[in-house]
């Protein structure tokens, strides 16, 4: 469902003034990390889940059981943050409702964060965790591969890397918002700019620097956007019309249909980035969005 205009309207009003706020006095990298992690942290998980962190040698993050999940099937979701903030403790509330809406557990992964740890470390850390995933004892098809903004960015360059390495593919991936240009050439960067009140093109040039570290930009590893994806699984993607980032998915998903793969896009009108984040300000569209995905998870793994 759409949100209301006045959903809509009070959030971008609250998130204009936000950023205004932090232009006057920007946080350190620490700070917003921190910041981050203990706002959406604090959104309680969705009613009737268990959360056990992972204790492994080769990964980080924590498995996400609902009440009632069929346990043979799985969620694997890479977090947000533009590769230099945000972790499996401030999506946690966001990866429970997408698994109990889809009847799974989840697997939300942690990765190496940029400057300190850039590209490919971040890719090098998802396939650890796919490994790891499949050693729990689920097959390829058992799993969908999800993540939003630059997790949207990362879950789409692990499969192109699974690909390379003849691995199997997941079910299907879910992008929600996804960064997948980090070049920043499609129309929407300047189409969109106006009506985009959480992402401009120097905070997003900032996080490219710190992710690509001197790599080409352009790569279609760093930019999936400009890769071949033949091969790759049915993919669901979720987008809002006010996104600077609403061409990268429309490419994404016209190239992938010109690759002969299942796509499925919905663009939705006059929604903000990676929206379903913010449920608790924007419950309509948010937890709306969170159903839509959750049945399309559950549809690739045959749980509905």
């Amino acid at each position: 469902m759409q949100a209301s205009d006045n959903e809509i309207r009070l959030f971008k009003q609250a998130w204009t003034a936000y950023a205004a706020e932090l232009a006057q006095s920007p946080p350190s990298l620490i700070q917003q990390r921190q910041a981050f992690d203990q706002q959406h942290g604090a959104v309680p998980v969705a009613e009737g889940c268990e959360v056990h962190p992972i204790r492994s040698d080769t990964v980080q993050g924590e498995l996400i059981i609902p009440a009632g999940a069929d346990r043979s099937k799985a969620l694997v979701y890479h977090h947000g943050g533009g590769y230099t903030f945000g972790s499996a403790l401030s999506h946690r509330h966001l990866v429970s409702r997408l698994a109990k809406a889809a009847g799974v557990v989840a697997y939300n992964m942690d990765y190496r964060l940029a400057p300190e740890h850039p590209y490919p470390l971040a890719i090098d850390d998802a396939l650890a965790a796919y490994r790891y995933v499949r050693s729990q004892g689920f097959d390829a098809a058992d799993l969908v591969f999800a993540g939003e903004s630059a997790g949207g960015n990362l879950t789409a360059a692990l499969l192109l890397r699974l690909r390379s390495l003849g691995l199997e593919q997941p079910a299907g991936a879910y992008l929600l918002s996804p960064w997948l240009d980090m070049t920043q050439s499609a129309e929407a960067y300047e189409t969109r700019a106006a009506h985009d009140p959480m992402l401009s093109r120097a905070a997003l040039d900032q996080c490219m620097q710190a992710y690509c570290a001197g790599h080409a930009a352009d790569d279609p590893m760093i930019s999936p956007v400009k890769a071949d994806l033949a091969g790759l699984p049915a993919l669901f993607l979720q987008v809002g019309s006010d996104e600077v980032l609403l061409s990268d998915a429309m490419t994404f998903a016209q190239r992938a249909a010109h690759a002969g793969i299942g796509v499925r896009l919905h663009v939705w009108p006059e929604m903000v980035h990676a929206w379903p984040l913010f449920h608790p300000a924007l419950p309509t569209a948010g937890l709306g969005a969170i159903a839509e995905a959750g049945d399309w998870i559950a549809s690739r793994l045959g749980t509905r």
